[in-house]
């Protein structure tokens, strides 16, 4: 009996921390609602790595050129990652036609952060925006985006989505719109209350000056994820500049749904991977992902620790129902935010899923084992695929 109640009591602790981190989240998005933007102009260049995305990179270069902003006020940088699917040729099409895209190309087969580390030391703007290739903007995005670059901030989240609502065409797809808006919910509660907890290449933006000023990519050039959270982690320790959200739905950007349950697994994997490392960068963040990690273990273990007379059924729906009262708050306003109302009917698929996914995804994120853009990583090594990556330091002002 000891053993039974202790384990209820540690279940219902954990549930009940989980709950207040959902509230806390809740309440920051409340935070930052009043924020108001500036009206600034300044030199921004958009850079984007682009790896085999010849399906995909037309459209997004498109958009990026419907800008509303001042077209001799921004640049767009491709830096070829060594596709071999014409990107390069797709991108040089796009800098025949106009001067504001430049098409840079790594040294061999390197890595995102090489590839965007090159076209940052190439850029001229004092603004620096990332977006992926196969992502898509508004035209009001680049002005939306440095609008919120007052005095004193150095990185901008952006909020993204996935897919629109005429992609979402089953339960596969749906399940990772709600977990994604999920995500982007936390992230913009977090920073709410100024400790923002992650950050997406997919719709970023910062200073040219921070990103040198805290060494860009060289400390984590090894790893293959983490250009945007723990350079936005870099940033938040350094103590020198402000970290805000862009929650105006002008900087919205919206990324394609994966195109298998192996794909969303493989890129959920790779994102957790970096959870030893925010261990140390953010202990708040990581103890939150260790709490969701230790309820998704117990709501899997649940049916078989109450059959076998180890876990009170009253006490198991009591944390079930906690952690998903918490997470339903969460979704909401990331809904609320983006807008994307027809996501509710798949929140309860999400609830029963989660779980397993969860724990799939952050035993074989710790463990370093995953596959992106044809690159299998093994215990964090990459073992296929390999390529030369490039070191870029700070040059001159041209």
């Amino acid at each position: 009996m000891p053993a039974l109640f202790a384990l209820e009591y540690v279940l219902a602790f954990c549930a009940l921390a989980y709950l207040l981190g959902a509230y806390w989240f809740v309440t920051g998005m409340r935070r930052s609602l009043d924020k108001t933007p500036t009206e600034t102009v300044p030199l921004a260049s958009v850079v984007v790595a682009a790896r085999n995305e010849a399906e995909r990179i037309a459209s997004c270069l498109g958009a990026l050129l419907a800008q509303n902003y001042p077209q001799d006020r921004y640049e767009i940088i491709v830096v070829d990652d060594g596709s071999t699917d014409g990107t390069g040729h797709i991108v040089r099409e796009f800098s025949g036609e106009t001067a504001s895209v430049r098409l840079l190309r790594t040294e061999g087969s390197g890595s995102k952060k090489a590839a965007l580390s090159l076209g940052i030391a190439e850029a001229r703007g004092e603004v620096i925006l990332t977006t992926d290739a196969d992502c898509q903007v508004g035209p009001g995005w680049i002005r939306g985006m440095l609008s919120h670059f007052a005095d004193g901030v150095g990185m901008v989240i952006g909020f993204s989505q996935i897919g629109s609502p005429s992609e979402i065409k089953g339960w596969r797809q749906g399940y990772e719109a709600v977990d994604f808006t999920c995500l982007m919910a936390c992230i913009w509660g977090s920073t709410g209350w100024g400790h923002p907890m992650a950050a997406s290449g997919q719709n970023l933006a910062f200073l040219r000056e921070a990103f040198f000023a805290v060494g860009g990519y060289e400390k984590i050039m090894h790893r293959a994820s983490g250009d945007d959270v723990l350079l936005m982690q870099a940033m938040r320790r350094s103590g020198r500049w402000s970290i805000v959200f862009a929650n105006q739905p002008a900087t919205f950007v919206r990324h394609p749904v994966a195109t298998s349950w192996g794909g969303l697994f493989g890129q959920r994997s790779r994102w957790a991977s970096n959870a030893p490392v925010l261990a140390r960068l953010d202990p708040l963040f990581f103890g939150y992902m260790l709490l969701a990690y230790v309820l998704s273990w117990a709501m899997l273990m649940a049916p078989l620790l109450c059959l076998v007379g180890l876990l009170n059924p009253l006490w198991a729906l009591g944390v079930v129902g906690a952690k998903v009262w918490g997470e339903w708050g969460v979704f909401s306003g990331g809904m609320l935010l983006s807008g994307r109302r027809e996501l509710r009917r798949y929140f309860p698929l999400w609830v029963l899923v989660q779980p397993l996914h969860v724990v799939l995804v952050g035993t074989a994120g710790c463990l370093g084992i995953f596959r992106w853009k044809g690159r299998v990583h093994l215990w964090g090594r990459r073992v296929r695929g390999a390529g030369t990556s490039v070191e870029i330091s700070e040059p001159s002002r041209r």
